[in-house]
């Protein structure tokens, strides 16, 4: 056992931040003092086996991983969100603070495989955000509290605090993106239903939210073009991270997430629509990885390089917009007769 417990340290050690301590974290999760975390930590001391439920459970370690068992089993852990105890505050707030577990690590790069346009972008424009949001919620899951019409007045104005937050950390963290020009469709399919089924407010909040599309695909084009992730009417700063962003016209990806951390990596995968699902499995991620990474391969870069085709993607981007703004996309609903 000594050896495993001690590889098991050891692997929870390089898949947490560098500026965490290992000693106190697992004194914090075993209830032990530090000297007791030490011994364990060493294998001097044999954990038992609540402790290594304990660790699992705070670490999202599967007991195939601790016993280096090979098997096809894989632990994945996540939330199912439930209309009637569902709090979309504290949803923000646990994305900013597993944003900022990321951030926390010395080496670090989420690469983001596109079926929508990065969620982070709409954060940068909270008026989109509260749009998306509101649409997750009312056809998605239907929530009763948006069942009503779409109004930005009714948007508590803590939700745009909130977002901006997320999108200031996401600004700190490298990326990879991969993107289709078809990204920018659930978005203006959405905002289409919406259109013709009666559900904005006012007229001027459909406007509202096109002008915004059409400042977010700039401000994206801006970032491409400097390479560097930052917010909406500033300069980079020093703290901004790096982004490479790359078109893919063969594949439309499916919003699923790898980060690498220290070398380590994790997937979030996106299931039903809105729903992620967390998974360190090893063999898992490097499969993962390698998928996306012959992704890129066959991907044009167009971030600091490449401004003929930059400007082509999101010049195609803006005439999708476009032609949804004049209402000259036909939709089923439109064709259907209302009686």
């Amino acid at each position: 056992m000594s050896h495993l417990q001690v590889s098991l340290f050891q692997h929870i050690k390089n898949i947490m931040p560098a500026n965490l301590s290992l000693v106190d974290e697992i004194a914090d999760v075993l209830e032990i003092s530090n000297d007791s975390a030490y011994r364990r930590i060493r294998g001097e001391k044999e954990i038992s086996f609540e402790e290594i439920q304990k660790l699992s459970n705070r670490f999202k370690i599967s007991i195939d991983q601790i016993l280096n068992l090979k098997n096809d089993s894989m632990l994945f852990s996540g939330n199912f969100i439930h209309p009637d105890r569902f709090d979309f505050l504290k949803y923000l707030d646990d994305q900013y603070i597993n944003l900022s577990y990321i951030e926390g690590f010395r080496e670090k790069v989420v690469i983001n495989f596109s079926k929508d346009i990065p969620f982070f972008y709409y954060y940068m424009f909270p008026e989109i955000a509260a749009f998306k949001s509101f649409a997750f919620m009312r056809t998605l899951l239907r929530f009763p509290a948006a069942q009503s019409k779409f109004s930005l007045k009714e948007i508590q104005h803590v939700f745009f605090e909130k977002v901006k937050k997320i999108a200031q950390v996401v600004c700190r963290i490298p990326f990879i993106e991969i993107m289709n020009v078809e990204n920018i469709l659930t978005t203006l399919r959405q905002i289409e239903y919406y259109k013709d089924t009666g559900v904005f407010a006012t007229k001027e909040e459909v406007e509202l939210i096109y002008k915004k599309l059409y400042e977010m695909i700039d401000h994206m084009e801006n970032i491409c073009a400097v390479g560097k992730k930052h917010m909406p009417g500033q300069k980079p700063l020093h703290a901004d991270a790096v982004v490479k962003v790359y078109v893919n016209d063969f594949v439309i990806g499916d919003n699923s997430n790898v980060v690498v951390a220290n070398e380590k990596k994790m997937c979030f995968i996106n299931h039903n629509v809105i729903h992620f699902m967390l998974t360190q499995d090893e063999t898992f991620c490097n499969y993962s990885y390698d998928f996306i990474q012959n992704i890129i391969q066959k991907s044009n870069l167009i971030s600091e390089v490449g401004e003929r085709d930059r400007a082509m993607f999101f010049n195609m981007i803006r005439q999708r917009i476009e032609l949804y703004q004049k209402n000259e996309v036909n939709t089923l609903n439109k064709m259907l007769p209302h009686y």
